[in-house]
């Protein structure tokens, strides 16, 4: 799995034009409303997701789309895009609708 790497500007030395590409991406097909949970792969410190819709995300918990307040801490992420999965082992995932969401690892 490569690392995590920022490309960057070789006239600034600034990031941000990009991330070096991941060789191990995982991708799940969401049905409405069925929450999922995805295995992290070994040697992953963190993950890039993208989807093709909306989609809520619990690290190392089970995922759950908000039916009223979450006041407690215990609120799913919706749409994230760059999290560090540290130690954890599982991802939970769901989305309201019919979609797919992609994982790029990294370490």
């Amino acid at each position: 799995m490569k690392r995590l790497i920022a490309i960057r500007d070789p006239n600034t030395g600034n990031a941000a034009i990009g991330l070096n590409y991941s060789d191990h991406v995982d991708a799940r097909v969401l049905v409405a409303n069925v929450a999922e949970v995805h295995t992290i792969p070994a040697g992953a410190n963190y993950v890039l997701f993208s989807a093709t819709g909306d989609f809520y995300v619990r690290l190392g918990e089970a995922a759950a789309i908000p039916a009223t307040d979450v006041t407690n801490g215990s609120g799913s992420i919706l749409n994230p895009q760059l999290r560090s999965v540290g130690a954890l082992t599982t991802i939970g995932i769901i989305s309201p609708t019919t979609c797919i969401v992609t994982m790029e690892f990294y370490s």
